[in-house]
């Protein structure tokens, strides 16, 4: 396949396209045909949430805590900390953090459940049908993560750049624009729902570390003109995993699948919230790659220990790492 894209990406193709609220993205051949997506709404937050438990405004007695919960027994390879981390495909701080997760996964005794959910801008839209999701309620937002995100790359010392094209269809011009951050419907979303569901069909598999390693690293790590043309040939670099397969897996089970994303988004809820990465353990989430050092230290304090062997996937030390073991 062409590492070419099918249509021009440049500023007047996406002037000329993106203005229009009922937009239909172009064709693209790297996307294959795939069932319609189940309604893609938030859960709503368990009353017994982790941040409602604790929390704590001066005067009234927390449900929980204030002590985080802790591990007791010695971590072990055979006994590791348990870890979930909540991310996204279209997050840039998800990808941020990725090399950092990695290292952590391969060097330390930790079982890391890697959860893919839906990015926010296709998860408000009242059942995934009509018309364009809107605007987000916060215009300086995605003004400052563009800027944000160029910074962190630098400070962590990971190749980064803004994907083309972006995993979701949403109007990002011109700045400040009446239609600007506009989020076109899931059902016309060519990309993001076929990503996650690839993700989850690894998750099923137990390589969720492994996909995010490959898939978020093309899509924000690689100068590449078109990355959707590069998905195959990364997800089959992941030992056991077979895109054609997977593909066909996803078609005659859509239902397995999204269920993984779902109950992702249910553990997400139960922590009491909605944001990515959001790194969990024993209940408690720690929220943003700016977050990992305080996570790490939590792991710290629940007796991690290193591994006698790395496991893969591998990847250098971060730049960055945190003080401990």
């Amino acid at each position: 396949m062409s590492n070419q894209s099918p249509f021009p990406l440049t500023p007047e193709f996406y002037d000329a396209n993106l203005r229009e609220v009922d937009a239909t993205w172009p064709t693209d051949p790297a996307v294959p045909e795939l069932p319609p997506i189940p309604a893609t709404d938030d859960p709503e937050l368990p009353a017994d949430n982790f941040l409602n438990q604790v929390f704590w405004d001066g005067l009234h007695t927390p449900k929980e805590g204030p002590t985080p919960r802790q591990r007791t027994r010695p971590v072990t390879e055979e006994d590791p900390l348990k870890i979930d981390v909540i991310a996204s495909l279209r997050s840039p701080y998800s990808y941020l953090v990725t090399q950092r997760l990695v290292w952590l996964n391969s060097n330390y005794n930790v079982d890391l459940n890697l959860r893919l959910v839906l990015p926010e801008a296709v998860r408000m839209t009242k059942g995934g049908s009509g018309k364009a999701g809107g605007a987000f309620a916060r215009p300086y937002f995605l003004p400052n993560a563009q800027w944000d995100t160029c910074m962190l790359g630098r400070f962590h010392g990971v190749p980064f750049k803004h994907p083309t094209p972006d995993p979701i269809w949403q109007n990002l011009w011109p700045v400040g624009d009446e239609k600007f951050m506009y989020v076109h419907p899931p059902e016309k979303q060519p990309y993001i729902f076929w990503i996650v569901r690839l993700g989850c069909y690894a998750q099923i598999k137990g390589k969720s570390i492994e996909f995010y390693n490959q898939i978020q690293t093309l899509i924000w790590g690689d100068h590449v003109p078109h990355w959707p043309a590069h998905v195959k040939e990364h997800f089959n670099r992941i030992d056991g995993l077979d895109y054609d397969e997977a593909i066909k897996f996803i078609q005659e089970n859509p239902e397995k699948v999204d269920a993984v994303w779902q109950e992702n988004a249910m553990i997400q809820a139960q922590a009491g919230h909605g944001g990515v990465p959001l790194m969990i353990i024993n209940g408690e989430p720690f929220f943003g790659e700016d977050r990992f050092d305080h996570f790490f230290s939590r792991l710290l304090e629940n007796g991690l220990t290193q591994r006698q062997t790395p496991c893969a996937p591998f990847t250098s030390k971060p730049r960055r790492w945190p003080d401990g073991l």
